[in-house]
């Protein structure tokens, strides 16, 4: 159970009094009860302001205002010492009305519960990572560093450019690399964040619903930040990258930062893998940089920016990894050896290059962050649906895998 819904429910409960009032008589002798509602909502603007905004939220907090304004007189009376336990048939009525309702608040709080956090097989370290911008104007990038306990084993480090919104905390995707292995280093924010977590991505998000093609969002441009994200990728990699080998992960917002980045400097990265919605262009690319990978399309699983042929062992690895992943809460179970095999031959027959195009089926949101297993509401107005179990970055964790064992 989620911190989200656990709040959710103290919301709730604090309105039962109020709602069952008029039924019972031990209930009508306390004449604070009015002040609850209020409670209530102060628990609202709290969970807002902790721990941000989600769309079922609203609903919870649309019916709390009708409570409170239901509630509104008999305050008055409480505040000037009148007895308030006095019920009408409009105001036995209303109360049925808003019973009925809050059992309807209560199916929604469940029904669009958000996921819980993935569980790793091994402990991890977290670690923030400064960055200072270049010049006093510029906003600092926040970041992580997360690694296993007993340390990383892949001599490899990962740059992960995927947070939506900015979270400040470790995503599924960065904690899954970490459990395999890697050294994790996760943008966690390119800029302040504001009074209200996650406001900034609805701001976003709002004018997506209801399009039927083109549904991505808009790519981070401006240039100050641009600066910066160039600064933090130079100082990580001179960090923590020596003596192995730097790969960047990047996605949504982040593409074309990180496009203009590795093509203006050239051999910072051992490899490039973008993630990407089947609706978004892909990022510019010099010729013969780039192979795609597309999901849930075996006979074109890696294929190259020339659109050449795959070899039958990528459909294979395409498949078992799709299945390889356990529920996500739990650690995902070791490949088969059909599906070694499978792997060793796919890294024998195909040549590495240096960006990989990974694009994913418009309803697994690539691109939006976490938001099919944190807002399940907004996931389906945007014509996708819950990701059980957070498998949808365990799938993008398994496809950067079968990238990164290429080099």
């Amino acid at each position: 159970m989620t911190d989200l819904l656990l709040s959710e429910l103290v919301a709730l409960l604090l309105l039962l009094p109020v709602l069952l009032r008029p039924f019972s008589k031990s209930l009508k002798r306390g004449n604070a009860i009015p002040i609850l509602p209020f409670l209530s909502l102060f628990v609202c603007i709290c969970i807002i302001i902790g721990q941000g905004i989600v769309l079922s939220l609203f609903l919870l907090i649309l019916f709390v205002l009708i409570v409170c304004l239901s509630e509104i007189i008999r305050l008055i009376a409480f505040t000037q010492g009148v007895l308030n336990d006095f019920y009408g048939i409009a105001s036995v009525m209303l109360r049925i009305v808003l019973s009925a309702l809050f059992c309807g608040i209560v199916y929604c709080v469940f029904t669009f519960a958000p996921e819980a956090n993935i569980r790793t097989e091994y402990p991890l370290t977290i670690h923030p990572i400064d960055s200072y911008p270049i010049d006093s104007s510029s906003n600092p990038i926040e970041g992580l560093l997360i690694e296993r306990q007993g340390g990383a084993d892949k001599k490899a480090l990962v740059i992960i450019a995927e947070a939506l919104p900015y979270s400040g905390k470790p995503e599924t995707l960065a904690a899954l690399l970490a459990d395999q292995g890697y050294t994790v280093a996760e943008i966690t924010g390119l800029e302040p964040r504001g009074i209200i977590p996650r406001i900034e991505l609805y701001r976003k998000l709002l004018p997506l619903i209801g399009k039927k093609e083109q549904r991505y969002l808009a790519k981070e441009d401006n240039p100050e930040i641009a600066a910066s994200f160039a600064e933090f990728l130079e100082k990580t990699v001179a960090r923590y990258g020596r003596n192995k080998r730097i790969f960047l992960y990047a996605e949504g917002i982040y593409t074309d930062l990180a496009t203009h980045f590795c093509t203006e400097n050239p051999g910072v990265f051992t490899g490039v893998f973008f993630c990407l919605s089947e609706e978004e262009p892909l990022p510019s690319a010099p010729e013969g940089w780039a192979r795609i990978m597309r999901e849930q399309q075996p006979d074109t699983t890696a294929e190259d920016s020339s659109a050449a042929d795959t070899p039958a062992a990528a459909s294979e690895l395409a498949a078992s990894d799709q299945t390889a992943v356990a529920g996500g809460n739990a650690p995902a179970e070791k490949p088969s050896a059909a599906s070694a095999a499978a792997r060793q031959s796919y890294t024998e027959q195909v040549q590495p290059l240096p960006f990989c195009f990974y694009i994913r089926p418009y309803s697994e949101l690539a691109g939006f962050g976490s938001l099919r297993a944190e807002d399940i509401l907004a996931a389906e107005l945007l014509g996708s649906g819950r990701s059980i179990g957070r498998q949808d970055k365990a799938a993008a964790a398994a496809a950067f895998d079968r990238y990164a064992i290429l080099f």
